[in-house]
């Protein structure tokens, strides 16, 4: 007897139930027949799919059986292909690059290469990435000049230059990720079942930044597991290619991998958006084998962190599924296949198939007597049947922790409830655009997106619509009552629709947003504006020393400055230089200008910075040299290992003095050179009361992560291996008498007295100011630090500060 047979028969007896309790609830006599056989089987359609969705993940509840050690090593020639398109670069190039590393403490990591294939057009965005990646070792970057066919179009451009060479290939997105050793257990997988062309892993979330990337996870996490070992015992042979994170025999792939269009225009014409599921009903009429392996384990991705992301996502593929009914009865495909096709389909009809219901028995169209709205009940209650079994697969987890997982469940429930009916008309209406004939066009993940303010306020409308329509036939044609009654029933459907600007601003908002970024975003152009700097783009202190003249060229001293001790150090110009928070590229265009065989790099959290930098860059002819990424220098270390590193008035943003010089040793090439240009406090001491307010009002106000003794700097870069090179006291330059200076004693302590710090016009007036007058108490001194990185880092077994 057939592995499914049993499924399928509870699912249909389930549907059965359901649908004929709803069949008994219709009060025929005052209902049109055509419309009560029009509702039935809309109903049936959604019951089935829920009981269908329910024994699937009740058969995902037993876990899957522990892979079986295979000691074999991988023999294969296998290809790792990365595809990008716009899509932030460097979380790639961090994940490449670990990648790279646990393959080459693994025997088939000599027969494995990576590649990262770009589809990106900007050219900042190429350069950007062609500086990051070519640092890469034992990885082939190529950015494809015409960039036609998408994502298969990259595809089949590989198979045509590098298929030849390699026998599988692991296909993962921009946001990807895969460990070594969950590829070796599936190439071991492959090797040993000849017929085997696909092996799709399960796809965990990693930990996101907003409220809803936050709940995504969390749903993922209770019913992902379930759902995919349910699919997985389900489909056998016959399972399914989700587009990601799936391993590919190159042979039975290029036989498919060239789709053609379909006939006509979009949204049903045109290139086929959701092309992964017809590239596995393909290979599986090919007589190739599909199977899905469940475990999450070593396989992950990004969810959407915003609405908007999630929305345009659901667009693209409420396009693509729909166009599979153009293809879900072409000859030779096997039933599995079709059910996956039939399954993406139904997933989006089933959206406006449910607000079809609610607003038909909401407003008495369709008469209900009360077995009917036991019925709905009931087949709601289906819903909550794959939550309950992802809750029980994890009854180990509650045995040992009760608390934290039950939480997380009432939470997922709670919201995904709330959030539902949002999602069902944003979901209608993607289908009710393309039966109208509006194409969504094809959007990469990395495409930008527009801000908008009215987010939500279409689905406050929509929920408003529906209350008058349920409304006003019901008080028109029966009673006050009835219509009262009426709106009472639709209420768990409009409610949400009618707080639906503040629910998904609510999602959307960051749980930690980096005031550090948001203060220099907001106020980077003003500092340029009034800080005198000019043609330097200073974003720091003048100084002015001997023979110089103007605030041009006070904001550049400390540029020559480091020339100096830079070339004094390594004894000639550096071949790469790594700017640890670099503003708009003021000190790096001085360099640049300075040593012209050279290549720089700045780091710096601020989107504006960075805008301004690559702009800058053009337009003085440097961007080939001088590439600019937005990082958390803390976070992020550079792929090219420069020879010096240098950090002007931004160490400070780090959480500690030592957390920076950790990390600075990430950046910096065995014996390179960090030169450090800053505040610090001329001793490391307990502060009295009045003192110790002036430092914080600077911390608070400049968004400070420590202010730290130049002493204390150098004995925690001591004990991490660093040499002290040199150490210069740069204070008798400042000029602390400026008319801005005396301006913000009477400003800056008016702005601290009315809590205007979180403001970053005020807040940097309060820091400002305290800084100057900590100055004046001797409590300060703008000192350079050149230092000396270890030839072989001694790095501290707890990196928990730097990652804070």
């Amino acid at each position: 007897m057939s592995r499914t047979f049993w499924p399928v028969a509870i699912a249909l007896a389930l549907a059965s139930g359901l649908s004929a309790l709803f069949w008994t609830g219709i009060d025929h006599p005052t209902t049109a027949p055509a419309l009560a056989a029009a509702v039935l089987v809309l109903f049936s359609v959604n019951a089935l799919a829920l009981a269908a969705a329910a024994v699937t993940a009740v058969m995902g509840v037993p876990r899957p059986a522990a892979p079986t050690g295979h000691s074999a090593i991988p023999r294969d020639r296998c290809a790792i292909l990365w595809l990008i398109c716009g899509e932030p670069p460097e979380p790639l190039a961090v994940r490449a690059r670990e990648l790279v590393k646990a393959l080459k403490d693994r025997p088939e990591g000599a027969n494995t290469q990576v590649f990262i294939l770009s589809d990106t057009t900007d050219a900042d965005a190429v350069a950007n990435e062609q500086a990051l990646f070519a640092a890469l070792p034992g990885v082939i970057y190529r950015n494809r000049t015409a960039p036609d066919g998408r994502k298969p179009g990259n595809l089949r451009n590989w198979l045509e230059h590098y298929g030849a060479e390699f026998d599988t290939m692991l296909v993962l997105d921009a946001d990807s990720s895969f460990t070594a050793e969950r590829l070796a257990q599936m190439r071991q997988t492959m090797a040993q079942e000849p017929r085997l062309a696909l092996l799709q892993a399960g796809i965990a979330l990693r930990p996101g930044s907003s409220r809803l990337a936050r709940l995504q996870r969390l749903s993922v996490r209770m019913t992902g597991p379930v759902f995919t070992s349910g699919l997985a015992r389900l489909s056998g042979a016959c399972g399914n290619y989700w587009g990601h994170n799936a391993l590919l025999r190159v042979e039975a792939f290029r036989a498919v991998a060239d789709l053609p269009a379909l006939p006509g225009r979009p949204p049903f014409g045109g290139p086929i958006l959701s092309h992964d599921f017809i590239e596995a009903a393909y290979l599986r009429a090919a007589g190739w084998d599909l199977r899905i392996c469940p475990a999450m384990l070593g396989s992950a991705e990004d969810a959407p962190t915003t609405t908007a992301a999630y929305t345009r996502r659901d667009r693209r593929w409420a396009q693509g599924n729909l166009q599979h009914l153009r293809l879900i009865g072409a000859r030779g495909l096997h039933p599995g296949s079709r059910l996956h096709l039939l399954a993406g389909i139904q997933s989006y009809i089933s959206a406006p198939i449910w607000l079809a219901l609610v607003l038909l028995l909401g407003s008495g169209a369709v008469h209900a007597r009360p077995e009917a709205w036991v019925a709905l009940a009931a087949t709601l209650t289906v819903l909550l049947v794959p939550k309950l079994a992802g809750l029980a697969r994890l009854r180990r987890q509650i045995a040992r922790r009760p608390g934290p997982v039950l939480r997380g469940f009432g939470a997922e429930l709670v919201l995904s409830t709330v959030i539902a009916p949002i999602w069902m008309l944003r979901r209608a209406g993607h289908v009710l655009s393309v039966l109208a004939g509006r194409d969504g066009g094809w959007q990469p993940s990395g495409a930008a997106l527009a801000p908008s303010g009215k987010a939500g306020r279409g689905a406050q409308i929509a929920g408003l619509a529906i209350l008058l329509a349920v409304i006003f036939p019901q008080a028109l044609l029966a009673s006050a009552a009835s219509a009262v009654l009426s709106a009472a029933m639709v209420l768990p459907v409009v409610g949400p629709l009618l707080a639906a600007p503040w629910l998904l601003a609510w999602l959307d908002d960051l749980a930690r947003p980096n005031h550090v970024a948001a203060y220099y975003d907001a106020s980077t152009k003003r500092f340029l504006a009034v800080g005198g700097s000019g043609g330097a783009l200073a974003i720091h202190r003048p100084l002015w020393a001997d023979g110089v003249g103007t605030s041009e060229q006070a904001a550049a001293h400390v540029n020559t400055l480091i020339a100096e001790a830079t070339e004094r150090m390594l004894g000639h110009p550096p071949e790469h230089l790594c700017d640890l928070g670099c503003g708009v590229g003021g000190t790096v265009f001085h360099l640049a200008h300075l040593w012209p065989e050279a290549r720089f790099s700045g780091l710096t959290l601020s989107a504006e910075q960075v805008r301004l930098a690559r702009s800058h860059a053009r337009a003085q002819g440097l961007s080939d040299r001088c590439h600019f990424l937005q990082a958390d220098f803390t976070l992020h270390a550079s792929l090219h290992k420069a020879e010096v590193a240098i950090a002007v008035e931004s160490h400070v943003h780090a959480p500690s003095a030592k957390a920076f010089l950790t990390a600075a040793l990430d950046h910096l090439a065995p014996g390179g050179v960090l030169v450090l240009v800053d505040d610090m406090l001329a001793e490391e001491r307990t502060l009295p009361p009045r003192h110790a307010r002036l430092i914080d009002s600077f911390r608070k106000g400049w968004r400070l992560g420590h202010v730290s003794a130049r002493g204390q700097i150098a004995a925690q870069a001591e004990a991490l291996g660093y040499a002290v090179l040199a150490e210069r006291d740069l204070s008798a330059f400042l000029h602390l008498t400026r008319w801005r200076d005396r301006a913000l004693r009477v400003v800056g302590p008016m702005a601290e007295r009315f809590g205007l710090h979180h403001r970053p016009l005020f807040a940097n007036m309060i820091g400002g100011n305290a800084l100057t007058e900590a100055y004046r108490h001797g409590l300060m001194r703008y000192t350079l630090l050149v230092l000396r990185a270890p030839h072989a880092a001694r790095l501290p077994d707890d990196r928990s500060e730097t990652a804070a």
